[in-house]
């Protein structure tokens, strides 16, 4: 099993590493602008998240129910739900450009526009909105895939479509080539027309390396059981993702009152955190197929097995990125700030923020497993748990005493308590697997036993 979980997760952690690396890159350009243009395109991305998440959460509805379907045997099926999945992204699309460019005004002033930005992020935000169906179908597509089991290609498309960005980035933000320079709208024609390229590369994929999928137009019959069966896991990844997108606004709102280079220090932040997790998150592209296909075959050992070795890999990546967070924030700093305001808030916010992140790698592997057995529900409510009764509150009171040191610290304490309730879920789910495997009390007091299974966990082969 080890051999699959790492042929399965090398690459995409791999992929997602350099994916990260070449988003930072991203961001250098976007920073080189200035504290204000980054400030602006910060306020955005709750919007940007919210698009995202909407087909984040379908993705994994379908990664989930197409790997439980396959597992069992059942192609046709698997067909049907995979072009549920492209209905869906497309609906998705058409509804986000109309909606979202009709109170376009209205979203702004909602996630924490300030005069200052107002006109700036206005103007980006448009140019995402009408590129919004080539952020879903993508995704979706890459979400069908891995729900087969592969995780290579859609990491590759994935890279394509951020190495085209940054390739596009100072070309239409400087004015390269003969084109104009611009600015941060710039950045938003960078980003949709790699969407653009990556999409028809995605379906071109799809077309020609077919695997377990046949994807047979004679196999879609449109069902209601199957978009509830989708979204028994995705509707609760999509709550989570939405009240993420909410509190995001709700840091935003709370950060504009420090000016706008808080701001931009956040979006600073965000990106070098991703960095810390996009290992993590490959491995849970990993884990999810693994930890479906098994529980879809009534292999429960090895769901345990599958939990015990991601969980200590993450742990392992988002250590190393606690170490030098903690470390050596400035020299984080100094590749996108060369305003020292905004680098001394910077440096502030990676230390404080960062204080108990080892402890969310595990916890992002345990939302993935609870979504692989069909436990979506469960990963909602820890997700709600953390955001709303511990970060919120915190980022309610904290600034109260602490100013803005306190915002910061309220990313800390919040996965702090919500990885100690975490550890409930995880008795929790591991009792359930228990009793499906009938283990008896007379096995658990046999001398030994538990330190055995743990060492057969733990063993890499």
């Amino acid at each position: 099993m080890a051999r699959l979980l790492l042929r399965l997760s090398l690459p995409v952690t791999a992929g997602m590493l350099l994916y990260s690396l070449l988003s930072l890159i991203d961001t250098f350009f976007v920073a080189k602008l200035g504290p204000l243009p980054f400030a602006a395109l910060t306020l955005v991305i709750p919007l940007q998240i919210l698009l995202v998440s909407l087909s984040a959460a379908t993705g994994a509805g379908l990664t989930s129910l197409i790997g439980r379907t396959l597992g069992g045997a059942d192609v046709k099926r698997a067909d049907n739900v995979a072009w549920h999945g492209i209905v869906i992204s497309l609906i998705y699309g058409v509804l986000a450009t109309g909606l979202g460019l009709y109170y376009i005004d209205d979203l702004l002033i909602l996630f924490g526009c300030t005069p200052d930005t107002f006109a700036l992020s206005r103007e980006y935000l448009q140019i995402v909105l009408w590129g919004s169906l080539f952020t879903f179908l993508p995704m979706t597509l890459g979400n069908i895939i891995q729900g087969e089991g592969n995780t290579f290609w859609p990491m590759v498309i994935s890279l394509l479509g951020i190495s085209l960005n940054v390739i596009f980035d100072p070309i239409f933000i400087f004015g390269w080539a003969g084109i104009p320079p611009l600015g941060l709208n710039g950045a938003a024609v960078a980003s949709v027309l790699s969407q653009v390229i990556i999409t028809a590369a995605i379906i071109a994929l799809v077309r020609r390396k077919k695997s377990y999928l046949t994807w047979s137009r004679a196999h879609f019959q449109p069902s209601l059981r199957v978009i509830i069966d989708i979204y028994r896991v995705g509707f609760p990844t999509m709550i989570m993702e939405v009240v993420s997108v909410a509190i995001l606004a709700l840091i935003n709102r709370t950060l504009a009152g420090y000016g706008y280079t808080a701001v931009a220090a956040l979006g600073i932040f965000l990106r070098v955190r991703s960095l810390a997790f996009m290992p993590v998150h490959g491995l849970s592209q990993g884990t999810m197929p693994i930890a479906a296909f098994a529980y879809g075959a009534r292999l429960y050992d090895r769901v345990k097995e599958t939990i015990v070795k991601s969980c200590t890999l993450a742990l392992l990546f988002t250590g190393t990125a606690w170490m030098i967070l903690q470390h050596q924030p400035a020299w984080v700093m100094q590749f996108f700030s060369q305003d020292p305001q905004l680098t001394a808030i910077g440096v502030n916010c990676m230390q404080l923020a960062t204080l108990f992140l080892p402890l969310m790698g595990p916890l992002v592997i345990l939302y993935t497993v609870l979504q692989a057995v069909g436990q979506g529900f469960s990963a909602m409510w820890l997700s709600l748990s953390r955001q709303v009764g511990f970060f919120l509150p915190l980022l309610l009171i904290l600034p109260r005493y602490y100013g803005l040191s306190g915002v910061w610290l309220a990313f800390s304490f919040s996965e702090m308590l919500s990885a100690a309730l975490a550890l409930l879920f995880l008795i929790s789910l591991w009792r359930d697997l228990q009793v499906r495997n009938k283990l008896t009390i007379l096995m658990l007091l046999r001398r030994g036993y538990l330190w055995q299974r743990l060492k057969a966990w733990l063993w890499w082969q």
